[in-house]
């Protein structure tokens, strides 16, 4: 068993609640159960999802059974987890350069259309993420 928080083997018991054995981490300090995660992943990313689709929050944890800070914490750290796959990203373009084949969808489109100042678009394929950004340059030019 390890620290659900720093992944730490080092830890001692910390009492029991409701006859669950409770411990507590030496290297973190903090107290954790060997029960595991309370909300699984998949619950995570459909709460996520709904965020994404203008769900509130509140109405996101009373259908998931949670409580609104903890839907505030995923979607936190989600949008954590996204800053820093962009921060990897513009680094990786930094590096190799931008990508050679890029396929576009209706959105470019409306883009096109609706806007001359630069906007700005996610690439994600194998596993990297890549930020684009699309300017009247990239616009006129025609696809191949």
């Amino acid at each position: 068993m390890r620290c659900h928080h720093c992944g730490s083997e080092s830890y001692r018991k910390n009492g029991s609640f409701a006859g669950v054995q409770r411990y507590i981490c030496k290297g973190c300090g903090r107290s954790f159960t060997d029960r595991g995660e309370r909300f699984s992943k998949a619950v995570k990313a459909q709460a996520l999802d709904m965020h994404l689709n203008n769900v509130g929050i509140r109405k996101i944890a009373r259908f998931v059974g949670a409580s609104p800070p903890a839907v505030l914490k995923w979607i936190r750290k989600a949008g954590q987890a996204m800053v820093e796959q962009l921060r990897q990203a513009a680094d990786q373009i930094a590096e190799d350069g931008p990508p050679d084949v890029i396929e576009m969808d209706e959105i470019y489109t409306y883009v096109q259309k609706n806007s001359g100042a630069p906007s700005y678009g996610l690439l994600i394929a194998d596993g990297k993420v890549a930020l684009l950004r699309i300017t009247s340059e990239t616009r006129a030019s025609p696809a191949p």
